[in-house]
Order: C-alpha cells, then sequence, then structure tokens
C-alpha cells in the first residue's frame, strides 16, 4: 500500500456506478501503491471488470472520486481484440500511432515489445486469424507494453487459456513487471492465479458493495513455487472474507 510519503498510483474513494438506474457498484475504496500488482477476486457478475474499466477511465462512475498518479496506463482485456485488418505489428504499434510515433520508431518499439513477450519476430507479418490464441494474447500484452506504461490493468486476460499457457502468460507477466516496473490492478476470479502474479490481493463484495477485505501476500511475484502458490491459495478459500468469491449473482449478469 502507498504510504504518507509515496502517494499512491491509484486511489478509488468510495466510487459508484449505476446502469440502466441499478446500482452495480457502491462504497469502493482501493489504493495501489506505485509499482505494486493487486489482484481483485470475487463472484462472476459483483462487477469486478466494470470497476477496473472505471478506474483507466473508459467508464465514468456516478460518484466519487478517482485519483491516478501514474504516467502512462495500458491495458489487457479477456479477448485479444486485435484489428483483424492490421498485421500483428501494426497491431502492437498502435497505440505508437496514436500517440504521433514516426513509423520507423514504431516498427522498432513494436519489435522491442514483441521480443518481451516472446513473440517471434516472423509471427509479426502475420494477421490475427493466423495467430493462435496464446500468440494473440501475446500480441495484446506486447501493445499494452509498447509505450511503455508505468501501470497496467489486466481485465481476466488467461480466462479463456488452458492451464499450461496461463502458467506461461503469468510468468510473462510477472517478469514485465519486474523489468519494466509498472504496477497493475489484476483481475481474475482464480486464486492459484492471484497468488502467483500479485503482491496483494483484493476481495469484492457479493453484490459489488465495496472491497471486504484484502490481504498482503508473503514473497515475491515470480518467487513463490508451486507449492507456496497451492499452499496460500487453500488458505485463502477458508479465509471469511474469500468465502463468495466462487458464488455467482445471476441477476448482476449480461
Amino acid at each position: 500500500m502507498a504510504s504518507a510519503l509515496t502517494p499512491a498510483a491509484l486511489t478509488l474513494d468510495n466510487v459508484g456506478y449505476a446502469y440502466l438506474g441499478r446500482t452495480v457498484l457502491d462504497r469502493i475504496d482501493l489504493t495501489l501503491a506505485p509499482g505494486e500488482v493487486v489482484a481483485l477476486v470475487g463472484p462472476s457478475g459483483c462487477g469486478k471488470s466494470t470497476l477496473a474499466h472505471i478506474a483507466a477511465g473508459v467508464l465514468e462512475p456516478r460518484h466519487g472520486h478517482l485519483e491516478r498518479s501514474y504516467r502512462r496506463h495500458g491495458m489487457v482485456f479477456q479477448e485479444a481484440r486485435l484489428m483483424p485488418w492490421a498485421t500483428t505489428r501494426e497491431n502492437i504499434a498502435y497505440p505508437l500511432r496514436l500517440a504521433g510515433v514516426s513509423r520507423r520508431d514504431r516498427a522498432a518499439r513494436a519489435e522491442a515489445a514483441a521480443a518481451r513477450v516472446a513473440l517471434d519476430i516472423r509471427d509479426l507479418d502475420k494477421y490475427p486469424a493466423e495467430l493462435s490464441g496464446g500468440m494473440m494474447q501475446r500480441a495484446a500484452i506486447a501493445r499494452a507494453l509498447v509505450a511503455e506504461p508505468d501501470f497496467v490493468y489486466f481485465d481476466e486476460p488467461f480466462t479463456a487459456l488452458d492451464v499450461a499457457l496461463k502458467r506461461r502468460m503469468q510468468n510473462l507477466v510477472i517478469e514485465a513487471s519486474r523489468a519494466l516496473h509498472f504496477g497493475a490492478l489484476f483481475i481474475t476470479h482464480d486464486l492459484s492465479e492471484a497468488v502467483r502474479v500479485a503482491h496483494r490481493i483484493a476481495v469484492m463484495d457479493l453484490h459489488g458493495r465495496g472491497i471486504v477485505g484484502d490481504r498482503l501476500l508473503p514473497g515475491m511475484p515470480g518467487d513463490r513455487d508451486e507449492a507456496t502458490v497451492y499452499t496460500l491459495a487453500a488458505a485463502l478459500a477458508k479465509d471469511p472474507a474469500f468465502r463468495h468469491i466462487h458464488d455467482v449473482d445471476e441477476r448482476r449478469l449480461p
């Protein structure tokens, strides 16, 4: 957590949101320190993704206060959301194009971002339809990192991937966070994933009425072996604050 001497990278104070007159989120308070990776868990339909979109400025809150003290953020969604008419290189470089970076610099920085996520340079001239699911997510992460953000939002990015590929993607995020020193809000419903990638885990109320608890994890992401991840996840599953994370509020789902 941020200290009095270190301004928070992201602060949400009493944030609420409503859709078509129905309250989706209310009384959300959450603070992330610079360089801190916080995993946000909670039941399906509780508003985790909505909160991430509010924090990133994609949605406007109904009430409350947000403060973003980071310089620049990136975002990775559950679907890769690559433009089908553009090559992988062009997709990765798209944020740089919007920022007015020259074509030559865009190409070089896109290749560097692709290398960071272990995406083969031979695949950069392929179109999304020619890529596997894992390769598309690598491209999406590279696109989020290409502008060198100091904060990244991950909105359940690996839900659709198989276990082995999910593990590789998690390791990729851990390594990139360490190397580039960015903080992150990582949305997930998987406690093991949360334990693997985060410094701290926060859990949302079943009905989106606040953060009901958070837990600082021992050690650092990337240093916890599989036995430690299993033990910590099992302990959290018995924690009263986490007991509802596998429930589903079907009335709140689209």
